[in-house]
């Protein structure tokens, strides 16, 4: 049985396709195959997305912090402390 296929043209931005570009020459396929291939599946869940997400951003902040910064204490991160100015 012959496999029904469609044509389509997507516009995408020039770094998602230098990135498609560099992945198909690393793995020595065509471009074509790899778009298909991120159209046709999630390579990560949202959740291992955020938590990708989460991790980059904790470790940007904590680069940036001052070298003197000194942690919060419980009562600064319990409910009662974040939300004192709003009783």
């Amino acid at each position: 049985m012959k496999k029904i296929t469609h044509s389509i043209v997507l516009e995408v931005p020039e770094n998602v396709y230098q990135g498609i570009v560099k992945e198909a020459e690393s793995k020595k396929r065509n471009v074509e195959e790899i778009a298909l291939e991120r159209l046709a599946k999630d390579e990560r869940s949202d959740n291992e997305e955020f938590e990708g997400l989460a991790d980059e951003l904790a470790d940007f902040v904590e680069k940036n912090l001052p070298p003197d910064a000194e942690p919060l204490s419980d009562y600064a991160m319990s409910r009662e402390g974040i939300y004192e100015d709003h009783l």
